[in-house]
């Protein structure tokens, strides 16, 4: 045995010579391997550690250079001579690795050996599950110990827990329902079968296994739910699905057979749970933070019941859920929840139905000033749950003061309660806008909230309180929930969405606030090949007195609808149908040249008052387009072509300096509410997927993206950096989200862009400008048009539209009609028939700037070189003197080229060139295209155009002011007009405006000679006119006297003339 004096190490285990690692630039680093002085290199992606041939001190030493390298090796020499040194450096990402340089200088390289710590991450990995396992024993030992085994199996054979069985449903039936009455229709099919299956399952007919409710908390699903089982007198089984899931796995499966055991058992019977969200989230990981097995294995059984049902089998399942979007897909499809019905929030009309069902089960005594339909209309938004709430607390209200009836100040009290203040303290703000003395806020509060709702007493001394120097509201005719900021207030409030799969939606102003009088209708007409009834919708306008009611085109989409829900799916049915016979193509221009005429074909018919016929006739030919992508199912299609109705697009669209997806599916609504017949998604920056999602689903019109974006941030933003390979995923991925209709700039060639060097403004398109950018960095074809055969069969794969982008179009009037302009649309014409050819539908995009008088010009060339396809014009902006108002300058140019056969005007905001557009401006620019666009169908000769101007002149001149309001464009902004100067209500049936007052209104003075012409049997004002002159002449004849008393003649009087006049005569 050796004794180790100290000091002296053991064997084996002698101290390693230290080793410095020292930081250097990547080109020291090329320097040493160009030199041959590298002795080996490790690479770690871009990190890369090398050691030098020559050692500091020898001959070698007099060949290293670069001052970084030799003055560190120099320093750590000098401290400890004995030190081994590394280099370590960082290599650009857009720079190579010199892997010949090293093979060519034998340089050895490799990788870093990573199993150096093998063993202490093993020891850390192996400490974390101890340390957890621990954890868990501390933790779940007490909890057994509370359960014997005999308890446990009790839980485990326990059956459905929480399930309950009631018999018909607890008496519930329809008539104890009330403001769903589509819902309802949509589940009387049900009850029928529950009642007699025999019927149906005699000819092999299989009912639907499970039906899905979905609607926001307290529509009513549950009622619902149990009235069905009501009318078809059967057992009522409900469970909440969070009752499936315990501690215990395995627990909710069992449960979950029990369910359905029993359900069969006492078949015909329903099945109802409650909340299924909680136990059927998808199972990809999008909606939650952590598997839960047990929830998964209840899942895996529930799908496994409803897949094993016989098909003879009485029972149905009904689930109920606010939140379809994180249901699995596996508990949607076809054999398992076959049916979704949409529970909406109820319009006036269901909440006055509603309010009476409550009313009369409660046989609540009413005062006699109590009208249902003032209440109805004072509660905007509430679901059936708000309603019996609001019921039931005026009369508790009622109660405390020992009423013996229930007042309407009873239910205005209970209004406010609920939202009234709420509201106040929303709108009110110490911001901008109008103040007002605190003494006397009421005149500024009548202009601010809900129609029926008076706020004025309830809200003075809130205010008082509030703001004790100036009061705040939003004008009435903005109607937006929020008061207008200043710029400051606005940055400061602005912000980003921050999770994007649950943005933090706004609240949108009602039909029945943009629109009163008036209702939304549906028109409903039966597919005769499919039998599918269509509900088609309209505005009706409901007029005073005699007057029959007007029916106006409408595009505000479903209302009442939480947009994280989204809207119904429309089209599921009809596309699936087309689906399953298996076409090679799927557009409709494709089954227009078969002679079909489809469902969206009739939809569109129907709202142009046309023969569906005709529109499958222009739709052939090419003079018209239905954009509607096979997976926008959510679309109510519309139709485009000169032949039409001239429609309105709005660009929206966040930034990566500003707005957020909430505000974009904002402006999606308001832009529709508006007359929007479609969107334009132009979203760059972060979020552009999620934005675009969200709208699709929120969207009822058409929505149309230029992909270049998208396709650019991909990129980083490097224009010369794009590939067809990533636009072509890009055209993919906006195709299976459902975008109806691409805006591509394929006619933006390499020999057009020199064309565009002597203009003002150059390229002002910006996809124009980055296909520019493309090819004259690779000196190539834009590869749009070089894979335009590409780009049509992914189209003509999902019915997607094309716009054929200008992105030559001139950006000021002295680029106007240009030879770059024009040889970008002979080659739009040539695009345009290679994508018939391949039977994908095509509109034309055209000018920007152009004055009045060259407007013809454009319209012309493209008839004639387009072969009449859709024309699709911003603008034309006619001049470019009034930036801020050009919504104005350029609705004038859509007005005229709309008369002239374009069919698709694309709105300019005031803040166009400025800056981004807000909801206010969206509104504005929507309300100017919309005059441009019916003065052009009125120029056109279009009878619903002319209809809708008589009306409203015959309003104004009968002085019907309501009718007047209600018939224009924007309601409420006429009306705010109108009460500025008049604001009493007798106001508004006063046959008088405020700028001629009653003794000099022309219009009056016109009805007085009417009146005139009546009372002494004259046939007209111009007969009565006529009549009263030749008396005038009688009386001037009949004269003996001047006016100075002289008699002059038998008859006849004097007639003073000039005396120059009379000197003329006489020479």
């Amino acid at each position: 045995m050796r004794l180790l004096r100290p000091g002296i190490p053991l064997p084996g285990s002698e101290p390693r010579t230290p080793t410095t690692f020292v930081s250097v630039p990547y080109s020291d680093f090329l320097s040493k391997i160009n030199s041959n002085n590298v002795q080996k290199v490790e690479v770690d992606g871009v990190h890369i550690m090398f050691k030098l041939k020559s050692e500091p001190g020898t001959q070698e030493s007099e060949i290293i250079s670069g001052s970084k390298l030799q003055e560190s090796d120099s320093l750590i020499r000098s401290v400890n001579p004995t030190k081994r040194i590394v280099y370590t450096t960082t290599r650009p990402s857009d720079i190579k690795t010199p892997y010949d340089k090293m093979l060519e200088n034998a340089v050895e390289f490799g990788s870093p050996d990573k199993r150096s710590n093998g063993f202490l991450n093993s020891a850390l990995i192996a400490l974390f599950y101890v340390a957890v396992l621990a954890g868990l024993l501390h933790r779940f030992p007490v909890t057994f110990s509370q359960h014997t085994a005999g308890q446990i199996r009790n839980r485990k054979s326990g059956g459905s827990g929480g399930a309950k069985v009631s018999e018909q449903g607890e008496s519930i039936t329809f008539a104890d329902v009330a403001g769903v009455d589509e819902a309802k229709e949509e589940l009387e099919e049900i009850v029928e079968f529950l009642r007699n299956p025999d019927r149906y399952i005699r000819l092999g007919a299989r009912p639907p296994r499970g039906v899905l409710l979905v609607g926001l908390p307290g529509t009513g699903k549950t009622l619902l739910a149990k009235a069905v089982a009501g009318e078809a007198e059967v057992p009522f089984i409900s469970c909440s699905a969070s009752e499936f899931v315990e501690l215990y796995v395995g627990m909710g499966a069992s449960r979950v057979r029990d369910l359905f055991a029993r359900a069969k058992k006492e078949a015909p019977s329903i099945i109802f749970i409650d909340e299924i969200d909680a136990v059927a989230k998808s199972r990809d990981g999008k909606f939650r933070i952590v598997s839960n097995d047990e929830r998964e294995q209840t899942l895996n059984q529930l799908l496994t019941e409803m897949d094993g049902f016989d098909s003879n089998s009485a029972v149905i399942v009904l689930g109920a859920t606010n939140r379809s979007d994180v249901l699995d897909p596996a508990l949607r499809r076809p054999g398992r929840f076959d049916r979704v019905v949409m529970v909406e929030t109820p319009d006036r009309t269901g909440r006055e139905a509603i309010l009476k069902v409550h009313v009369t089960k409660k046989e609540l005594p009413l005062a006699d000033d109590v009208n249902l339909s003032d209440i109805a209309s004072m509660t905007t938004g509430f679901t059936g749950a708000d309603l019996a709430n609001l019921v039931n607390e005026a009369a508790l209200l009622a109660g405390r003061q020992n009423k013996i009836v229930v007042e309407k100040d009873d239910f205005i009290q209970a209004v406010e309660r609920s939202i009234a203040m709420a509201s106040v303290h929303a709108t009110i703000t110490p911001a901008v806008g109008k103040s007002v003395n605190r003494s006397s806020p009421t005149k500024s509060l009548n202009t601010a909230f809900l129609p029926g709702f008076d706020v004025v007493g309830r809200v003075a001394s809130t205010c008082k309180d509030l703001h004790p120097s100036s009061i705040t509201l939003a004008p009435r005719a903005t109607l937006t929930f929020d008061p207008p900021e200043t710029s400051t207030e606005k940055a400061k409030n602005s912000k980003h969405t921050i999770d994007p799969s649950s943005p933090d939606f706004l609240p949108l102003p009602s039909f029945e606030q943009c629109f009163p009088k008036s209702t939304k209708e549906h028109k409903e007409v039966v597919h005769e090949e499919t039998g599918h009834v269509l509900k088609v919708p309209f505005r009706r306008v409901h007029l005073s007195g005699d007057e029959p009611n007007f029916d106006n085109y409408d595009t505000s989409g479903p209302q009442n609808i939480n947009p994280r829900i989204g809207l119904p799916k429309l089209r599921k049915d009809w596309v699936d149908r087309r689906d399953k016979l298996g076409a090679p193509r799927c557009t409709q221009m494709y089954y227009a040249k078969q002679g079909i005429i489809t469902e969206e074909m009739l939809f569109c018919a129907t709202r142009e008052k046309l023969d569906p016929e005709f529109v499958r006739s222009e739709v052939a030919r090419g003079r018209a387009i239905i954009p509607s992508n096979k997976n926008h199912l959510e679309l109510e299609p519309m139709i485009v072509g000169r032949n039409f109705l001239v429609k309105v697009n709005a660009n929206i669209g966040n930034s990566a300096v500003a707005s957020s997806i909430e505000e974009e599916v904002y402006k999606v609504q308001w832009a529709t509410m508006w007359g929007a017949d479609t969107v334009m998604d132009l979203s760059t920056g972060r979020h552009i997927h999620e934005t675009r999602e969200w709208i699709l689903r929120n969207s009822s019109v058409p929505v149309g993206t230029v992909p270049i974006y998208q396709a650019l941030e991909k990129v980083n933003g490097i224009a010369e950096n794009l590939t067809w390979e990533i636009f072509r995923e890009t055209l993919i991925e906006q195709a299976e989200q459902g975008v109806d209709y691409f805006t591509i700039h394929a006619g933006v060639l390499l020999r057009y862009i020199p064309l565009t060097a002597k203009r003002m403004t150059g390229i002002v398109s910006r996809g124009g400008s980055i296909h520019a950018k493309w090819c004259l960095a690779h000196h190539k074809e834009n590869f749009a048009y070089e894979h335009w055969d590409d780009i049509l069969d992914i189209c003509n794969q999902y019915d997607i539209s094309l716009s054929i982008g200008d992105g030559l179009r001139p950006g000021s009037i002295y680029d106007a009609n240009d030879t770059a302009q024009f040889a970008e649309l002979l080659t739009q014409g040539e695009l345009t028939r290679r994508a018939w050819e391949k039977d994908v539908q095509v509109m034309n995009e055209g000018p920007g700037h152009i004055p009045m008088h060259k407007i013809p010009e454009n319209m012309q060339k493209q008839l004639e070189w387009c072969n009449e396809a859709p024309f699709y014009t911003l603008g034309p902006l006619t001049t470019d003197v009034a930036p801020g108002y050009d919504h104005i300058t350029s609705a004038i140019g859509a007005a005229n080229i709309g008369a002239l056969g374009t069919a698709l005007l694309c709105y300019v905001t005031p803040k166009e060139h400025l800056g981004l557009p807000n909801r206010d401006d969206v509104k504005a620019g929507v309300i100017a295209y919309k005059i441009a666009a019916h003065a052009a169908d009125l120029a056109k000769g279009h009878p619903h155009a002319q209809s809708w101007d008589d009306a409203l002149s015959k309003a104004r001149f009968e002085f019907r002011w309501m009718d007047q309001f209600a018939l224009s464009l924007d309601p409420m902004t006429a009306m705010s007009f109108h009460d500025e100067t008049l604001p009493s209500e007798g106001a508004k049936v006063a046959h008088f405006c405020s700028m001629c007052g009653p003794k000099f209104c022309s219009m009056k003075i016109t009805e007085d000679v009417r009146k005139y012409a009546e009372e002494h049997g004259y046939g007209t004002a111009e007969e009565a006119l006529q009549q009263g002159m030749d008396a005038m002449s009688a009386e001037f004849l009949a004269a003996k006297k001047t006016i100075s008393g002289e008699q002059h003649g038998e008859t006849g009087g004097e007639i003073y003339l000039p005396a120059s006049y009379v000197e003329s005569q006489k020479r």
